[in-house]
């Protein structure tokens, strides 16, 4: 077999000019150029979803939320006040299952600071707020590629993961979704760490340690996912450290400080997640957390290593969800076997597949997505690519493994296929448009209205999905278009069928097909273990919800919507989704039943 042969003179020069090309000193700046390259389609992204929550704080218009008072605080969501959560649920920016408590307030100064000077310099120029993350970008490829060259045993080894960090397409959210920017720099203070702190050991250098520790807290201070840079640490100070035991291990004292430090001021400024339905706090909720990673983890891996996206599972039934998630343990499980003599011969393999599997636990604490796969990325691309070598290299050690071989070659052509071929072209695709097609987030938003539902209450009987259709509040109000003097939207269709009875003259009942809150994103507002119970009752202003059936998993199935006027009262405004998007709804005669028709979702048409 080709294989089995001496190295050819072609392969030979072809690892040769690799060599030469990733020792050259400009080698990281093109690989910049390169990221930076990849993902210059996000210039037309334009704003999404949060983008909004900060652009109407920076203009000094009237938030609907009015949650922001520092532009230091970009990220705070909605607190655990009951009488400001109240407002937001009478309002409609909360939805009407949202549990009491609910919080989510994240402390990132240092990424609030970058969308300042956006705000600052180009207010009303999205494509330069993109042109600053896309810098963002290009500076982490750049620091990522010399962490690469610092700890890899070749240069070539180096250099492809370098240029496989560059084309991978999980990054492309946080690059061209303006609030996820924080991941991109998060990352790139968490890198700087890295190379301060190979630096301190390597050379003993007090100060490179001193500047390791600012960084990580620049990290931390940019988004939660910074802790991943301690992942990286402690594989470090495991696998690439030639200290003693007892001073590795001593090394990561200074670190932890930081970390607790950070922690300790994050909760002092009422920052953190609590009784929601989809982020988990692991200090708060142990348990819960560790069933989350045990079902969350394998996905991310499979989306970072191979495909599909992660994110695909948003859209999944349960079944499918399960599914996949098997065949996550299946790859994980022959790739492992796979690594182990690589593991065995190589330290810096060892490194990057602990700080890879370390970096994922952080990010288990929410929904599987790409956009969250950012530091584990470094770790990833920096295995993959020593996997490659160690197939393909004549000089590996692994070559006469016949077994090995066997399963080896087949998955580092998968890997160079996807990693290197489809990866470029979906990254550059993906960064145009990272929730999809622009046409899915517009049929799923509401249409600005006239001027006479400034004095009527807004009702959408079946939303597709209520998550994303509330986001129009944020739109209206950055438009200055009229706005409902409240919000009402009843249950997320899912793009299922949706039952209606009219019990009475004040009285709505309505039974999505999958019950309420079945969506990830639904499900964000609510805890798990904070379950209805037939005839529990939530009160808002102008309207009443009554729970009739739940579903064995303590969801509401079927409720009764009441309000203090007729259903036909002209201070009540409905809507429906329906073939042509939303179009006005007619509730149905008493004592009738209707059912509300499932058009197809928009990737479908």
């Amino acid at each position: 077999m080709l294989e089995d042969r001496p190295e050819t003179t072609r392969g030979f020069l072809l690892r040769s000019r690799l060599q030469d090309l990733a020792q050259h000193r400009l080698f990281p700046l093109g690989v910049m150029v390169v990221a930076m390259a990849l993902v210059l389609p996000s210039l037309g992204a334009g704003l999404l979803i949060d983008d909004y929550h900060h652009k109407l704080f920076f203009s000094g218009s009237d938030s609907p939320a009015g949650l922001l008072d520092s532009p230091l605080d970009l990220f705070r969501f909605f607190d655990d006040d009951p009488g400001r959560s109240r407002q937001l649920q009478d309002l409609g920016l909360l939805p009407w299952w949202t549990s009491e408590g609910a919080k989510a307030a994240f402390w990132r100064p240092i990424t609030s600071l970058t969308h300042w000077l956006d705000y600052t310099l180009w207010p009303d120029t999205p494509a330069l707020m993109h042109a600053q993350s896309i810098l963002w970008y290009g500076v982490l490829a750049l620091v990522t590629a010399l962490l690469y060259r610092r700890v890899s045993p070749t240069a070539a080894i180096a250099g492809v993961a370098a240029l496989l960090f560059a084309f991978d397409h999980t990054h492309a959210t946080p690059v061209s979704f303006l609030a996820n920017r924080n991941a991109v720099v998060a990352a790139t203070f968490g890198v700087l760490a890295l190379l301060g702190h190979d630096r301190y050991r390597r050379e003993h250098s007090k100060p490179m340690l001193l500047g390791a520790l600012v960084l990580l807290a620049a990290s931390l201070l940019s988004a939660e996912a910074g802790i991943a840079t301690v992942a990286y640490l402690a594989a470090y100070a495991l696998f690439l450290d030639r200290g003693p035991c007892k001073s590795r291990m001593g090394s990561m004292l200074p670190y932890l400080a930081v970390v607790v430090l950070w922690r300790l001021l994050w909760n002092g400024l009422d920052c953190g997640v609590e009784n929601l339905g989809v982020y988990i706090d692991p200090l708060r909720e142990p348990g819960r957390y560790a069933a989350a990673v045990k079902d969350r983890a394998p996905l991310l891996l499979l989306a970072q290593l191979l495909a599909p996206p992660s994110d695909i599972t948003l859209m999944m039934p349960p079944s499918g969800t399960r599914i996949l998630w098997l065949g996550a343990l299946v790859f994980l499980a022959l790739f492992t076997v796979l690594l182990i003599p690589l593991l065995r011969q190589d330290r810096v393999a060892r490194f990057w597949a602990l700080g890879t599997l370390l970096s994922i636990l952080p990010i288990s604490a929410t929904f599987p997505s790409d956009r969250l796969l950012t530091f584990t990325s470094i770790g990833a691309m920096g295995l993959i690519a020593q996997f490659l070598a160690a197939t393909f290299a004549s000089n590996s050690g692994l070559r006469d493994l016949r077994p090995w071989r066997l399963g080896a070659v087949p998955l580092a052509y998968v890997f160079v296929l996807v990693h290197a071929v489809i990866a470029p072209p979906v990254l550059m695709a993906r960064s145009s448009q990272p929730f999809g097609p622009q046409s899915f987030i517009q049929q799923m938003s509401l249409e600005p209205l006239d001027k006479a539902v400034e004095t009527q209450d807004l009702i959408v009987v079946n939303p597709p999905l209520a998550f994303i259709t509330g986001t129009s509040v944020f739109v209206w109000a950055d438009e200055q278009t009229p706005f409902p003097r409240r919000l009402r939207l009843l249950a997320s269709s899912l793009f299922r069928p949706v039952r209606v009875a009219r019990p009475d003259v004040h009285t709505l009942v309505v039974r999505p097909h999958y019950g309420y809150y079945g969506w990830v994103f639904d499900a964000l507002f609510r805890d798990p273990k904070d379950t209805f119970r037939p005839g529990d009752r939530v009160e808002l202003a102008g309207m009443t919800v009554e729970i009739i059936e739940v579903t064995g998993d303590g969801r509401a199935l079927e409720a009764a919507f009441i309000f203090p006027v007729p259903l036909e009262d002209p201070s009540l405004r409905w809507l429906q989704y329906g073939p042509n998007g939303f179009e006005p709804f007619t509730p149905p005669p008493i004592g009738q039943t209707a059912v509300l028709p499932a058009p197809p979702p928009p990737w479908d048409r």
